[in-house]
């Protein structure tokens, strides 16, 4: 210490405190220099602002508190429990419904957990009642749906000239018991009928209701008997369903594959299981005289006198008797009249044809007993219309300004641009109401000029006060048009920000007093110095719009801060309003 002079008994050197220090004693050996230092503190308001909130975190620098933060995102499930700690709540059960249809019943059981799963079951629906009103065949059993040919056998039964076993299905032709009768089955089981002896025999056609017999000829060598049949399919059978049978060159069928298997021949058929057809089979006996005409039916020549009916268009003959002496032919006639309307019929005195009694006819008999229709009254024209309905002066619309064709003024097609209409209720012309539009354009100065913003926790209205609006009350252009709505809000906006903030700008829109949706226009996504700019950016909406229907769309500024400050220097919104009646 003796270059400070303290080197003697007593330092003479002095010690001085600065800032924080203390300092006693006078240097002496009974009393030292004690130099003492005030021990350093910081405080937490200096600590905090050096503090920031990252994603998913929450900070307030005014009290220091840290917290998680989840996200406003749509569908977000994580919140806080009760104990103040993060919480997403188990996911329920999925919903699972049963879906019926008119054939399948789904049931669906069990709460979709492991220990209690859902057991989805499905039975199939069978009519009790089917559309026909017949019985349902088709039958449900442990082994599954099922349909017989026991179940199906039951749905025929045998006309004339066919035998018919409903036990196995077989179907054979009969051969009636009539004394005389000379057709029987053959030893091969064909149909079979011996040739003539000579004799002078009597041939006439008898029909029935399942078969319509022809005879041709007169029965000597130069003109044979030609017999021909021609089977009848009712078309509305007596169980209201649709008649499967059919009739072709080959002779009847059956196409319904799912009765084929159903049915065996008999005598005198001939079936093809594979496409269902029934076709008579002569017998191939010797001496058999059945054949088939050259019109596909059975033919059996015969060597006596033959009549036979012979129709036309107009009239319906029909022929009764054997032709001997004890039972003479008798022809009889019918005229045929057309089933379609014709003002034609026939009564028990002969044809007659009858005005229609309906309300409003004019058709009667005159006093020479013909068909008269007395003239008209005169008409009565209303307004718009001229002449009076005759060939010379025929009813005509009655422009005041004279005629003029379209093309003069209108470079389009008339049928799908003009506008005159007729009321189907009414009968009356009419045209839809002038056309109308409006627009307006108005520019608004926020009072928002100053407003500071700092991680605002997601996008946030700029201020309550701050909107515009483009409204359109109903039937203020129109009374009875629906209107093409349209609305255009341009943002001007300046803004400044401090280096590395981070936000975003646009408008949260509310249509008709709704909810508010935030669409965002322009961002700073990046760190970077701090700046100050103005933007300006636009959003619109539009919507078609009913008879007697109002909209209501208003607009706030709206900013959303993820980091740093944002501060509004200055923000105007430009509305334009576009309303056209449709």
């Amino acid at each position: 210490m003796a270059q400070f002079g303290c080197g003697g008994s007593r330092c003479t050197c002095q010690v001085t405190a600065g800032p924080g220090v203390t300092v006693t004693g006078n240097g002496s050996a009974g009393a030292p220099y004690v130099i003492e230092s005030e021990a350093g503190t910081v405080t937490c308001d200096q600590v905090r602002p050096c503090i920031s909130a990252g994603d998913g975190a929450s900070y307030d620098p005014a009290t220091g508190v840290v917290a998680a933060r989840p996200s406003t995102d749509a569908g977000n499930s994580l919140g806080f429990g009760t104990d103040g700690g993060l919480l997403v709540p188990p996911a329920g059960a999925p919903a699972l419904e049963a879906g019926d249809t008119d054939t399948v019943d789904t049931t669906v059981t069990g709460a979709g957990v492991p220990g209690d799963p859902f057991v989805v079951s499905a039975d199939v629906k069978l009519d009790p009642t089917p559309p026909q009103g017949g019985t349902n065949l088709i039958g449900s059993g442990a082994e599954g749906l099922f349909l017989e040919c026991a179940d199906v056998r039951g749905c025929f039964t045998a006309g004339d000239g066919i035998a018919y076993d409903p036990d196995t299905g077989e179907i054979a032709a009969r051969v009636s018991e009539d004394a005389g009768n000379q057709t029987v089955i053959g030893t091969d089981g064909g149909i079979y009928t011996p040739a003539s002896g000579g004799s002078s025999t009597s041939l006439a056609a008898g029909d029935s209701d399942t078969v319509d017999t022809t005879v041709a000829g007169s029965g000597t060598e130069a003109d044979p008997f030609v017999v021909s049949s021609t089977v009848i399919l009712d078309p509305t059978p007596p169980q209201g369903g649709t008649n499967l049978i059919g009739s072709g060159t080959e002779g009847l069928f059956l196409e319904c594959a799912d009765v084929r298997g159903c049915f065996t021949a008999g005598d005198g058929i001939a079936y093809d299981e594979t496409t269902g057809e029934i076709a008579a089979r002569p017998s191939t006996d010797a001496g058999n005289g059945v054949s088939f005409g050259t019109d596909g039916g059975l033919y059996a020549p015969a060597a006596s006198t033959a009549l036979q009916a012979g129709d036309t268009n107009t009239v319906d003959t029909t022929i009764t008797g054997t032709g001997e002496a004890g039972d003479p032919y008798v022809v009889a006639a019918d005229v045929i009249v057309a089933p379609e309307p014709n003002g034609l019929e026939a009564t028990d005195d002969g044809l007659l044809v009858a005005p229609s009694a309906d309300a409003g006819n004019q058709l009667t008999m005159g006093t020479d007993g013909r068909l008269f229709v007395p003239p008209d009254e005169p008409l009565e024209i209303g307004c718009g219309l001229q002449g009076d309905g005759t060939a010379a002066a025929p009813l005509a619309a009655f422009p005041i300004a004279g005629e003029q064709p379209w093309t003069d003024d209108w470079d389009c097609d008339a049928a799908a641009n003009s506008t005159l209409k007729c009321d189907p209720g009414t009968g009356a012309l009419w045209t839809p109401p002038e056309h109308t539009s409006a627009a307006v354009t108005l520019q608004q100065n926020h009072p928002v000029t100053g407003l500071a913003f700092t991680d605002t926790g997601g996008a946030v209205v700029v201020s309550e006060d701050a909107w515009s609006a483009g409204q359109y009350t109903a039937d203020t252009l129109t009374t009875c048009r629906g209107v093409s709505y349209s609305v255009r809000f341009t943002g001007h906006l300046e803004v400044s920000w401090t280096a590395n903030a981070r936000f975003d700008v646009g408008y949260a829109i509310q249509i008709d007093g709704g909810g508010l949706a935030v669409r965002l226009m322009h961002s700073i996504l990046a760190d970077g110095p701090a700046g100050r700019e103005r933007w300006t950016f636009n959003l619109s909406e539009a919507a078609v719009l009913p008879p007697h229907t109002g909209k209501n769309v208003r607009v706030y500024p709206a900013i959303r801060v993820t980091a740093g400050t944002a501060t509004i220097q200055q923000w105007i919104t430009d509305t334009d309003l576009i309303v056209i009646t449709r």
